[in-house]
């Protein structure tokens, strides 16, 4: 990834973040990347092709055939999710994904307390 890619997730703020952190620590990766592409409104195939593999690489980590996907696959996935959502005509969806990521109940003071006991 380039500079450019990287200041593309900072500067789209700590939505991004919020979102990779609820994937990263939930108990079901895969189930987690797939719920916030369908939130973002964004299509398989449509992703794939940005983010350059194929549909079934996706799907695979979408449905847990593949190992977890590293921090840099997340961070690219949240990356494209995010443009595409950008570009299309239903940019709300973005908005709603900013919302979400300020009240989703997935990461609440409750569950940071749940997942830090031991």
């Amino acid at each position: 990834m380039s500079s450019s890619d990287n200041d593309g997730i900072i500067a789209n703020g700590s939505e991004l973040t919020w979102i990779a952190g609820s994937v990263v620590l939930s108990d079901n990766p895969p189930q987690q990347l797939k719920f916030w592409r369908k939130k973002f409104g964004v299509k398989q195939a449509d992703l794939a092709k940005k983010m350059v593999i194929t549909p079934s690489v996706l799907s695979d980590y979408e449905k847990g055939r593949r190992p977890s996907p590293g921090a840099n696959f997340i961070k690219r996935y949240l990356q494209a999710l995010y443009d595409l959502a950008q570009s299309s005509p239903r940019s709300s969806s973005v908005q709603q994904v900013e919302e979400a990521a300020t009240t989703s109940p997935a990461m609440t003071a409750d569950a940071a307390v749940t997942i830090n006991q031991p």
